[in-house]
C-alpha cells in the first residue's frame, strides 16, 4: 500500500499561508473540509464550474475529459495524498470533538496578514498570479489543516521559558563569521589544513578550488554566520572556541570533514531584548512545535487508517474500474479525484495541452511524420549527452530513462509525450532553416581556443559608488589595491570573496560590451566604467592567456556541432512564439481570448 504523508500537508509554515482572502473563501473550504453523513465517506471535491469545453485552438476543441486525463497523469498522486491526508485529519477531530469553525479559519488568516503588516485583501492577487492557487484552495490544504493540527496537538504546541530562550540565541545570539572547507578524506583535510596555514590569506582560493560545497565554494568558503542550536553540540563547542584567524582541525560531519576558517565572534546585539522580541519568538516556536506534532500526528493515524490506493495499479484498476483509493469501505472516483486536480493545477495543466495542440497542427500542416524510431534515436542521443555508456559504448537508455523518473517524477511513456516529442517536432520545423556560416565557425573556434583576457572586476550596483572605486583604483593601480577595493566593494559574492578574480573572458563569448573592453587592455592596464545589464564593471587587466594549441581543422566539425545545436534551440524558441502568434486561442478555464497576430504588410520599396 502507498503510504501518502500527511506531514506534507499539514507542516506548511505561516510564512506560505500569508496571501489569501477572506469571504466566500472559507466558507467554500470549510464546506469542502467538513465530513459528510457518516465517519467513512470520503470527502467531496472543490469542482470549478467549466463547461464541457475548456478551450479552443484554432477551432480545436479540447475537452474536460482530456484536461482532467492529463490532470490526473501528472498531479494525481500528489492530488489524491491531500485527499486522503484531509479526510484523515477529518476523521481524528471527529473522534476528538473537535469543532473547526469558520472564525477558527477566519481568525488563523487574520494572525497571519497581521505579521506582514497588510490587509489580508491585497493578498489575493499576488498568489493567483504568482502561484496560481486559489483563496478557497490554499485555506483547505493549508489554514483548515493547520488548525486542526494545532487543536489536536494541544498543550504540546505551548511554547516553554527555556524554548523561547534557545530560539533567541539561535537568532539574535553571538555568532561567529567564518568560512568553510569540505572535503572527503581526514588526510585530504590535514593537507589542505596545512597549506593554508602558510597563509591563511589564501583560505577562500583552496575553498574555492577543492570544497566539495559548491555553494559555499563559489563564494571562496563563505557561509552565513555559525550561530548556536543550529548544529550539533559538538560542532559548534569547536566553531565557538576558535579565535580570528585560526583553523579548526577536520571535523567529521556527515561522511565530509569540515575546516573552519575563523574570521571574527560577533557578539550579540545589545540593542535586541528578549522582551522586544518575545512575541515573535513564541509564534516560531510554536508553529515548530505544530509541526513536530503534526508529524508524529500523522504516523499514528496513517498506521490506524484503512486505505488502499488503486491509482497506478494497473491489477488493481483492472477489478474496480474508476477508483482511485478506498478509505474504508467508501471510494474515491477516479473522476472526484480529476475534478480535484483541476481545481488545483486546471490552469497550468491547460496551458499545456494548448501549447501541444499548437505544435501538432503545425506538424501536421508541414506534413512531418515522428516515428517511434525517432523518438528511440533521440532519447539515446540525449542519454549519450548526460550519463555514461554502456561498456560497449552504446547509449544506457534503460539507465537514462530511471534516472529521469527517479529525478523528475516522469515514467518513459511521459518523458516521450510531453519532451521528447515536442522537441523533435519543432526541431523538425526548422532544422532546413538553420545554416551554420563560415564567419560562425571562426568566431565559435576563437571563443573556444582562441585568446581569452585575464581580468579582476569589481562589480558595483550605482554610478556613485562606481566612480568613487574607480578613481581609488587609478590612484594606487597595483594589483594587490584592485583585490583589497573588491573585497570591500564588490556587489557580487564571488568577486568579493575573491578579490575581484574571475573566468577568463573570451571573445563571441555573447558579451560584446564586456569583450570589446576586455579585449583593449594592457597587462596592468584599469578599464574606464562598463555598464551592463543595470551593473557597473571596472576591469583591471592581467594579460592575456596563450590559446588552446589546436587547428580550426581539427575542431571544426565539434564546432559546427555544436553551433548548428545552438542555432537550433534558438530557432525553436522563435518558431514557438510564432506559432502562439498567429493562434486563435479561447480558453474557458480562465475566460480569456487570443486572436492571431495581424502580419505586417511587406515595405514597397
Amino acid at each position: 500500500m502507498l503510504r501518502f504523508k500527511i506531514r506534507r500537508f499539514i507542516s506548511v509554515g505561516i510564512l506560505s499561508v500569508s496571501m489569501i482572502l477572506l469571504g466566500t473563501a472559507i466558507s467554500q473550504a470549510q464546506n469542502a473540509a467538513t465530513p459528510k453523513n457518516t465517519a467513512a465517506e470520503a470527502p467531496a471535491a472543490t469542482v470549478r464550474s467549466v463547461p464541457k469545453t475548456v478551450a479552443t485552438v484554432n477551432g480545436e476543441e479540447i475537452s474536460y475529459q482530456q484536461l482532467s486525463k492529463t490532470c490526473v497523469q501528472d498531479y494525481g498522486d500528489d492530488v489524491l495524498q491531500r485527499l486522503l491526508g484531509r479526510y484523515i485529519l477529518e476523521k481524528a477531530c471527529k473522534d476528538a470533538k473537535i469543532e473547526i469553525t469558520e472564525d477558527d479559519l477566519r481568525q488563523e488568516v487574520m494572525e497571519t496578514a497581521k505579521k506582514f503588516s497588510l490587509p489580508v485583501d491585497q493578498y489575493l492577487g499576488l498568489i493567483e498570479r504568482e502561484r496560481g492557487i486559489s483563496p478557497s484552495m490554499l485555506i483547505l490544504d493549508v489554514i483548515w489543516p493547520q488548525v486542526a493540527v494545532k487543536k489536536l496537538a494541544g498543550k504540546e504546541a505551548t511554547p516553554t521559558e527555556a524554548e523561547i530562550k534557545i530560539e533567541f540565541e539561535r537568532r539574535f545570539g553571538p555568532a561567529v563569521k567564518a568560512r568553510l572547507l569540505s572535503v572527503k578524506t581526514k588526510d585530504e583535510a590535514l593537507k589542505l589544513r596545512a597549506e593554508a596555514l602558510k597563509d591563511v590569506s589564501q583560505f577562500p582560493e583552496l575553498a574555492q578550488q577543492y570544497s566539495t560545497d559548491p555553494y559555499s565554494a563559489a563564494l571562496g568558503g563563505e557561509v552565513p554566520p555559525i550561530r548556536r542550536h543550529l548544529n550539533s553540540e559538538e560542532f559548534e563547542k569547536i566553531v565557538f572556541a576558535l579565535k580570528p584567524g585560526e583553523i579548526s582541525q577536520p571535523i567529521p560531519v556527515a561522511n565530509q570533514y569540515l575546516l573552519i576558517l575563523c574570521e571574527e565572534h560577533v557578539p550579540q546585539d545589545p540593542a535586541i531584548k528578549l522582551a522586544d522580541v518575545r512575541a515573535e519568538l513564541e509564534q516560531i516556536v510554536q508553529q515548530a512545535k505544530i509541526n513536530e506534532a503534526g508529524m508524529k500526528l500523522s504516523q499514528k493515524l496513517e498506521a490506524d487508517a484503512e486505505i488502499d490506493i488503486y491509482l497506478n495499479d494497473p491489477v488493481k484498476s483492472a477489478a474496480r474500474p474508476g477508483v482511485a483509493a478506498m478509505i474504508g469501505k467508501k471510494p474515491i472516483s477516479i473522476a472526484v479525484l480529476g475534478d480535484e486536480c483541476i481545481a488545483r493545477h486546471g490552469v497550468e495543466a491547460l496551458d499545456g495541452l494548448i501549447n501541444r495542440a499548437l505544435i501538432t497542427q503545425a506538424v501536421k500542416k508541414a506534413k512531418i511524420q515522428i516515428t517511434e524510431a525517432d523518438m528511440d534515436k533521440e532519447i539515446a542521443r540525449v542519454a549519450l549527452e548526460n550519463i555514461p555508456p554502456k561498456a560497449d559504448g552504446s547509449a544506457d537508455v534503460d539507465a537514462f530513462l530511471s534516472l529521469i523518473q527517479q529525478r523528475y517524477g516522469a515514467t518513459p511513456e511521459r518523458y516521450r509525450h510531453d519532451v521528447i516529442w515536442p522537441t523533435l517536432a519543432l526541431t523538425k520545423l526548422v532544422e532546413g532553416k538553420v545554416k551554420v556560416t563560415e564567419e560562425d565557425l571562426q568566431r565559435g573556434y576563437i571563443a573556444n581556443f582562441g585568446k581569452k583576457a585575464d581580468c579582476r572586476a569589481i562589480i558595483l550596483n550605482d554610478l556613485r559608488t562606481a566612480q568613487r572605486v574607480w578613481a581609488a583604483a587609478r590612484e594606487n593601480p597595483t594589483e594587490d589595491n584592485f583585490i583589497d577595493l573588491a573585497k570591500k566593494f564588490s556587489a557580487d559574492a564571488g568577486s568579493r570573496s575573491l578579490g575581484g578574480k574571475i573566468p577568463p573572458i573570451s571573445q563571441y563569448g555573447g558579451q560584446p560590451e564586456l569583450e570589446k573592453e576586455a579585449f583593449k587592455l594592457a597587462e596592468g592596464e584599469l578599464s574606464g566604467i562598463i555598464q551592463i545589464n543595470g551593473a557597473y564593471l571596472i576591469l583591471l587587466c592581467l594579460g592575456q592567456t596563450e590559446p588552446i594549441g589546436v587547428t580550426f581543422e581539427e575542431t571544426k566539425d565539434l564546432i559546427e556541432k555544436n553551433l548548428r545545436e545552438m542555432k537550433i534551440q534558438d530557432a525553436i524558441g522563435e518558431k514557438f512564439e510564432e506559432l502562439k502568434a498567429q493562434a486563435a486561442i479561447d480558453n474557458y478555464l480562465v475566460g480569456s481570448t487570443k486572436s492571431p497576430a495581424e502580419k505586417k504588410a511587406p515595405e514597397i520599396k
